[in-house]
C-alpha cells in the first residue's frame, strides 16, 4: 500500500470519526496529502494527530453552502490539486416516517443528497484536470428493506438517490477521465450506529442475515474506498459495491 496515492490529494467529508477517518489513515499511509473536514473540531483534529505531515482538517458543516466551498478552496490552497473526492458525512435519523418531522427530513435531504450533488458540482473542474475519482458512501438501506431499513425511510430514500446520482455520473464524467462509484456499507461499528449495535435483539438479528457473520468495522469500508481510489480500479465505474459481509444473500 506504500507509495500507491503519492503525489495525490484527497477532500475527505464527515472525516473526523468512524469510516471517514479510517480512510484519511490508508489514504494517507499510501502518500496521499488529505484534508478532511466536519462539523467538530475535536475528532477532526485527532484524525489529523495521527498524521500530522499528511492530514490536516477544516472545520465545515458539509449541509452549509459556504463552509462546503471553503472546504473545497482549502484542499486547493494547501495540495494544489484534487485527486480524490470522498463524499462520506451524513446525518442519519430512526424514526417511523410518521414522526420524522419536515426539519429532519429536510437536514437529511442537505446532508446526504445536496451537498454531495453539490460538491461534485463545484470539485469537477478540479477533478477534470486530475482525471481523478469520486467515492460516494451510500448505504446497504438504500438498496434493501425490511430489518435493519425499518423506520429509515426518509434515510433510505437519500442514499437511494446518491446510488443513483453516482451512475448517471460515471456515464457522464467518464469522457473527462472520471470515475465515479459507491461503496454501500451494511451496519458498521461507527458512532452514528451505536445504538443499533449495542441493541442485542437487533445485533443477533442482523448477524443471522449476515453471511460473515459479524458487524462491519470502519477499516473494513476504508479498504474498499482505497481499492477504489487507486489505479487497481482504473477499469471500474458506475458501480454500486456492497460492503457488507453479505447482508441479505442468505435471507
Amino acid at each position: 500500500m506504500a507509495g500507491e496515492l503519492a503525489g495525490k490529494s484527497a477532500l475527505i467529508t464527515g472525516g473526523g470519526t468512524g469510516i471517514g477517518r479510517a480512510t484519511a489513515l490508508r489514504f494517507s499511509e499510501a502518500g496521499c496529502r488529505v484534508l478532511v473536514c466536519g462539523r467538530r473540531e475535536a475528532p477532526l483534529a485527532e484524525t489529523c494527530q495521527a498524521d500530522p505531515d499528511k492530514i490536516s482538517f477544516v472545520q465545515a458543516d458539509v449541509g452549509n453552502d459556504d463552509e462546503r466551498s471553503a472546504a473545497l478552496t482549502m484542499v486547493m490552497e494547501r495540495h494544489g490539486r484534487l485527486d480524490i473526492l470522498v463524499n462520506n458525512a451524513a446525518a442519519e435519523t430512526t424514526a417511523p416516517f410518521v414522526d420524522h418531522t419536515q426539519e429532519q427530513i429536510e437536514r437529511l435531504l442537505r446532508v446526504n443528497l445536496l451537498a454531495p450533488t453539490m460538491l461534485i458540482h463545484e470539485a469537477l473542474p478540479h477533478l477534470t484536470e486530475s482525471k481523478g475519482c469520486i467515492i460516494n458512501v451510500s448505504s446497504a438501506a438504500a438498496r434493501y428493506q425490511g430489518m435493519p431499513p425499518a423506520n429509515l425511510a426518509p434515510y433510505a430514500s437519500t442514499k437511494a438517490g446518491l446510488n443513483q446520482l453516482s451512475r448517471v455520473l460515471a456515464t457522464e464524467l467518464g469522457p473527462q477521465g472520471i470515475r465515479v462509484n459507491v461503496v454501500s456499507p451494511g451496519l458498521t461499528d461507527t458512532e452514528i450506529a451505536a445504538e443499533a449495535i449495542n441493541n442485542p435483539d437487533f445485533l443477533a438479528g442482523l448477524k443471522a442475515i449476515t453471511p460473515l457473520g459479524r458487524v462491519g468495522t470502519a477499516d473494513d469500508i476504508a479498504r474498499v474506498i482505497f481499492f477504489l481510489s487507486t489505479d487497481e480500479a482504473r477499469w471500474v465505474t458506475g458501480q454500486v459495491i456492497d460492503a457488507s459481509g453479505g447482508f441479505w444473500l442468505s435471507s
